[in-house]
């Protein structure tokens, strides 16, 4: 008896596996065949079926693929076969917003890597059956001025007690409200990114840039996660050197929750002196660990500057990182929560640490090093 139920277990467990793959492998094909821009009945014709209705079945899970079937899927779609077999090659609709200040690069080499990070992360949490926590949201869209932008932003400091000094605990903001935040080694003419797919949000900043840039990209990427689905920002946001230049009202609105974020009215009020130097308004930007001129902007927004003041304060010369070392120091690669949910991924053996690397983009030592940099065991001997 024992010995029956344990050959029906298996074969349970079997059938499942056989289920999951065939639905994995329905879902692909349903989105490559839409990537393509194809209808149900071109690619039912490309195939050679005999009856509309076997594709449609197909897609629903309600029907098996041979074999054959599955190469030529793979020929017409012009992907490999194992696109529709591996769980963790992207298959996934994700929208982007970069923020750079070149103004020719294309992305869709570094799409190409979001897309890897996001879906490597929303599998991973699949497998693991960790289920995708609720995700705030802000209730602002462009008709809002920039004061409710800005109030938005002094009340979410408030709220979740963020202290004088907001841009030093953001990743608990992040945290509280669901969201993912990961540092990545980009080129120095990116600075971050919102990614959104059904499963997930995530902010991405360029781990390489000074502190106070980092911290402003990581307040302005989430403005754009908290307001994505009433106010879908721009998908390339080339940020201009000249402050005068047009942007779009989303990142306007999100440069001014940016700003009240991470320097709310009464901190800084309380910091500033009567006396506005250079060397005064860089010790107070040290302290809010945000760059110079984040700070000449948000005070010019309260009213304690004008713009001539602005301006003739920008044009002095300044030393980089505020003439503080340690804010030019790189932050540490990933995030924590990131790094957690891979660990587990790589101890149940749902993936190589190996193939975890090249979907990141990074060197295996890398990510070694990332476990150490945010005090964590690594999940990996080297």
């Amino acid at each position: 008896m024992q010995g029956i139920i344990c050959l029906n277990f298996l074969q349970v467990a079997h059938m499942d596996r056989h289920t999951e793959q065939q639905q994995l492998i329905s879902q692909r094909i349903n989105y490559f065949r839409k990537a393509r821009g194809l209808k149900q009945q071109e690619l039912s014709e490309l195939m050679a079926f005999n009856q509309r209705q076997t594709l449609s079945d197909i897609e629903r899970g309600e029907r098996m693929v041979k074999p054959k079937e599955l190469i030529r899927f793979a020929e017409i779609l012009n992907v490999k076969p194992t696109a529709f077999l591996d769980a963790f090659e992207p298959a996934v609709d994700v929208e982007f917003s970069w923020r750079t200040n070149d103004e020719h690069t294309a992305f869709a080499e570094f799409e190409q890597r979001g897309r890897n990070i996001i879906n490597l992360l929303t599998t991973l949490r699949r497998k693991l059956n960790i289920a995708p926590a609720s995700v705030s949201s802000l209730p602002l869209g462009e008709k809002n001025s920039y004061e409710d932008a800005q109030n938005a932003a002094e009340r979410l400091v408030l709220e979740h007690d963020l202290g004088p000094y907001p841009g030093k605990v953001l990743n608990k903001l992040y945290e509280v409200l669901n969201i993912d935040c990961i540092y990545l080694e980009l080129p120095d003419f990116i600075s971050g990114a919102a990614m959104v797919s059904d499963e997930a949000l995530l902010a991405v900043i360029n781990a390489k840039q000074v502190r106070g840039r980092r911290n402003f990209d990581k307040a302005h990427e989430l403005f754009h996660c908290l307001t994505w689905r009433t106010m879908k920002p721009m998908h390339i946001d080339r940020v201009k050197l000249n402050r005068n230049s047009k942007r779009s009202r989303t990142e306007q609105l999100a440069d001014a929750f940016a700003g009240a974020l991470l320097m709310p009215s009464d901190s800084l009020q309380t910091a500033i002196t009567d006396d506005i130097t250079l060397e005064s308004l860089t010790s107070v930007a040290n302290n809010f660990e945000v760059s110079f001129d984040a700070l000449v902007w948000r005070l010019v927004s309260l009213g304690n500057l004008t713009n001539a003041d602005a301006q003739h304060l920008l044009k002095q010369e300044r030393e980089p990182g505020n003439g503080d070392a340690e804010n030019l120091k790189p932050h540490s690669l990933m995030s924590h929560s990131y790094l957690s949910v891979i660990a587990k991924g790589i101890e149940h053996g749902l993936i190589s640490v190996r193939r975890v690397a090249t979907l990141l983009g990074i060197s295996i030592d890398a990510l070694h090093d990332a476990y150490h940099q945010h005090g964590m065991d690594a999940p990996f001997d080297m």
